[in-house]
């Protein structure tokens, strides 16, 4: 590893050894041990790290629970996508019921259809119907 790619790792995963990719560990170990360019690059990196945490403050949970609500109402309120022919009218009375659109409307379609044509329990001898197969007598 060189200075160089090792500041490149500095900059795409930051100065904690634990965020950077487990095969460049081991090269950049290396590399800090041998050059007091790179340990210099790790230094001026953490000095950013830290300024970074304590100049930006972390959102409340709260606000960030404000957030994700409006988020999901504005993707409530999106337009469903437009269909052609007579389908608005249809489509305006299902959007209660399919605010996610029509991948959920479709799935709950299939899967009605596929319990009302599937056999239901078997009841009784579970060998019944194999009892009643003809056998074929040993030609020998």
């Amino acid at each position: 590893m060189t200075p160089a790619r090792f500041a490149r790792l500095l900059d795409a995963h930051g100065p904690h050894p634990d965020g950077w990719p487990a095969g460049q560990r081991a090269g950049a170990a290396g590399l800090l041990a041998v050059s007091a360019e790179a340990r210099a690059l790790l230094e001026t990196a953490r000095g950013l790290d830290a300024r970074l945490e304590k100049d930006l403050a972390q959102p409340s949970p709260e606000a960030v629970a404000r957030l994700r609500l409006a988020v999901a109402r504005r993707i409530a309120r999106s337009p469903l996508p437009a269909l052609p022919g007579r389908w608005p009218r249809l489509r305006e009375w299902l959007r209660p019921a399919v605010p996610a659109g029509w991948g959920a409307l479709a799935a709950m379609a299939t899967c009605a259809l596929w319990l009302s044509l599937s056999a239901g329990p078997a009841v009784g001898d579970p060998l019944a119907p194999l009892q009643t197969l003809p056998i074929a007598e040993d030609p020998l």
